[in-house]
């Protein structure tokens, strides 16, 4: 798996609202793995896990397209970014590996925290953190 910085200055992303609790895998009897009923935590702080949907542009081979990708932040509270604002974030990485299902890309995106997002008040900004 390559695993890249991103540069949330330069990487415009908007958050769509839409922010759910990240779930532990577990292993089923049938050998398969499957998102649990218990939110996972980030290792060092014991936060839980959200992921906080956004959109971006990109392009590839000169096509623009507009991705939606859920980004994995910790916070002690869920975060609430206005629907359709702009949103930024600290460390932000992308991590690609293939897909063996299709032999396409697969990207996941994590963040130590969340810098900015319109629309939230300063005190719901400071929690996330």
């Amino acid at each position: 798996m390559a695993t890249f910085a991103v540069d949330s200055n330069r990487q415009q992303m908007v958050a769509t609202g839409v922010v759910e609790p990240v779930m532990e895998w577990i292993e089923t009897a049938e050998g398969k793995r499957r998102p649990g009923d218990v939110q996972a935590r980030h290792e060092d702080t014991g936060a839980p896990l959200w992921g906080v949907e956004v959109v971006y542009q990109s392009a590839s081979w000169g096509r623009v397209s507009t991705e939606s990708v859920k980004v994995t932040v910790p916070a002690r509270e869920m975060p609430a970014p206005s629907m359709f604002t702009p949103i930024k974030f600290d460390e932000l990485v992308a991590a690609v590996r293939v897909d063996r299902r299709n032999n396409g890309l697969s990207t996941s995106w994590e963040a130590a925290s969340i810098v900015e997002m319109a629309g939230a008040s300063t005190a719901t900004q400071a929690k996330a953190a």
